[in-house]
């Protein structure tokens, strides 16, 4: 034992199986347990279609009394178990639950702020058709969702690509 009461309410982060989070979060709704699954909408390669997506995928955040409601939560259809730190689950402090729910918008969205880059960072396009390929980035476009960068390799293209596709070379 790791001297934590399990008799108490507190949160508790449960794995999943994989992309069953919404399965177990039905579940969980349903039992009427509090949860928390935070999300961000990505945008696809070809920039028009949006999609929810698990922002720790993989993972939700349950509060419960550990002591009563163990099995019940750990054979869950699509619970793959809690996450534990030795032998029993470690709760997870209240203080980073409360930041999670402030950054939550009202859809279970958290905004997602791309990266700023500055004028000749070297980077490389981690997603879309040009997935791989690095680059200098060269300039933020209007929009604010584009970046310019000249291609490594392609006779120093410039192409412009959505900045959620790239990533600053460490």
């Amino acid at each position: 034992m790791n001297g934590e009461s399990y008799d108490t309410l507190k949160w508790y982060l449960v794995r999943t199986k994989p992309r069953d989070e919404t399965r177990v979060i039905r579940y969980f709704n349903l039992a009427g347990y509090s949860f928390l699954l935070p999300t961000f909408w990505k945008t696809s390669c070809a920039g028009k279609k949006k999609e929810k997506k698990p922002l720790f995928p993989g993972y939700v955040f349950i509060q419960l009394v550990l002591s009563e409601a163990y099995h019940k939560i750990h054979y869950t259809r699509g619970v793959s178990g809690f996450v534990r730190f030795g032998n029993m689950p470690t709760s997870v402090p209240e203080e980073i639950i409360e930041i999670l729910k402030q950054k939550m918008r009202g859809d279970g969205t958290v905004k997602m702020y791309p990266a700023s880059f500055v004028k000749g960072t070297s980077v490389i396009v981690t997603d879309g058709v040009l997935k791989g390929f690095e680059g200098v980035f060269l300039e933020s476009l209007n929009d604010g969702h584009r970046i310019a960068i000249l291609l490594k390799g392609l006779n120093s293209a410039r192409v412009e690509v959505d900045r959620s596709f790239v990533s600053a070379v460490i």
